[in-house]
């Protein structure tokens, strides 16, 4: 039974190349970025007015007080007009400074003479301006060809504003892959209005996987049905058929109904690896299809399957997304821990205060738990004692499961 490390070496290197796409930028939030965007031009484009008031030069100001007539009036989206040297131009906050001006006088700080139907005809400047105020230089925020954003970043919400406001149209981004969900088993009910007959259970993995990856910007679909033998698992793949990720939840361990290792076999897959020394989810399988498809077979139990999403899963979608890894926090646990040696050990836990607690309840059947967790404390397998204060990693809920 191989190791996690060297489980997760399997999977990431089964990993194809990035498939790029185009996107506006409208529709790309959450993508990975598969390619640097530079900027097509300069932000703002063109010297603008940060005030209301009038335009000048400071030269004009220098034998202040002075009275300089307004030759012109000029609001945001106006087009640049050269007006008459040596006067001033009423200008708005946006509008374009005439190029022969080079500072701005706020309009509450100057006296206004005007006409009957209230244009500005004459300003009066008490003191010499400074060159320089009031005005939001051409490039001042971002410059022509300079690299806004990097290959292999998320693109945010304060990006998209960044796009858009330099007239980006297209991005190149990761293509996601589509992913379908295969849940086993006949005791499970998807339909939380049927009421339970002795023995059934409501699927909480698939819903749970579902909307884990949908939280994290994938698309996923739940195959109808929950197949008890291989079968059906068989009719199962077929209907999933098209999905670059499939994953499945339970019949993965040795029992008699564990028929997915079986259906993999005659499907004639390409068994990656069959069970790991992780606890929870030790009989995790992954394997490759015969059509290239990713193959997941998560076990059963619902913190298994969780843990499988977070520390296998996911971490192919990131690869095969350009993202680059998301690292573990090194943290000291807050009490003394102790686990079975042989075995890495995801356990439910909460960080808080520079230090992790380990929270009780660590059965993988118990799903209750997770609502006071905010990530998982990551716990070496060469080691069975864990004394309070010993430096462990901890990996927070992420995009994929995130808690307040």
């Amino acid at each position: 039974m191989i190791g996690y490390e060297e489980a997760l070496a399997l999977v990431l290197a089964e990993a194809g190349p990035v498939c790029e796409e185009e996107r506006a930028p409208a529709e790309a939030l959450g993508r990975v970025l598969a390619a640097d965007v530079a900027a097509p031009m300069s932000l703002p484009p063109f010297d603008n007015s940060a005030m209301d008031g009038f335009a000048l030069r400071a030269e004009d100001t220098r034998n202040a007080p002075v009275d300089l007539p307004v030759s012109a009036s000029l609001a945001a989206g106006d087009a640049p007009r050269a007006g008459a040297p040596g006067g001033a131009v009423e200008i708005m906050t946006g509008a374009p400074v005439p190029p022969w001006c080079d500072t701005v006088v706020p309009v509450e700080n100057v006296q206004v003479r005007r006409g009957p139907d209230g244009a500005p005809l004459q300003v009066h400047v008490d003191a010499p301006v400074p060159a320089g105020k009031h005005i939001r230089c051409a490039g001042e925020d971002v410059q022509a060809g300079q690299e806004i954003a990097q290959k292999g970043s998320l693109v945010t919400a304060r990006m998209i504003a960044v796009f858009t406001a330099l007239g980006v149209e297209r991005i190149t981004v990761a293509a996601r892959p589509s992913i379908a969900l295969i849940g086993t088993g006949a005791e499970v009910v998807r339909d939380p209005a049927t009421p339970l007959k002795p023995g059934q259970i409501y699927d909480s993995n698939t819903p749970y996987l579902r909307a884990a990856l949908v939280q994290a910007g994938h698309a996923a679909r739940i195959i109808a049905g929950s197949p008890d033998d291989a079968a059906g698992f068989m009719q199962a793949l077929e209907a999933a058929g098209g999905a670059d990720i499939i994953i499945s939840t339970g019949a993965v361990s040795m029992g008699r109904r564990d028929f997915v290792p079986q259906a993999l076999a005659e499907l004639g897959a390409r068994t990656v690896f069959h069970k790991c020394a992780i606890r929870p989810g030790k009989p995790i399988l992954f394997a490759r299809l015969p059509g290239g498809a990713y193959f997941f077979g998560l076990p059963g139990n619902p913190v298994s399957a969780a843990v499988g999403l977070a520390f296998f899963v996911q971490p192919l979608l990131d690869r095969l997304a350009g993202l680059r890894p998301d690292a573990a926090l090194e943290v000291p646990l807050a009490r003394d821990f102790r686990k079975k040696a042989g075995f890495t050990f995801f356990a439910k836990a909460r960080l808080a205060e520079g230090q992790v607690e380990i929270l009780p309840g660590q059965q993988s059947f118990r799903l209750a738990p997770l609502l006071a967790a905010n990530g998982w404390a990551i716990l070496p397998a060469g080691q069975g004692e864990f004394a309070a204060g010993t430096q462990v990693g901890f990996k927070g809920f992420s995009a994929v499961e995130r808690q307040p």
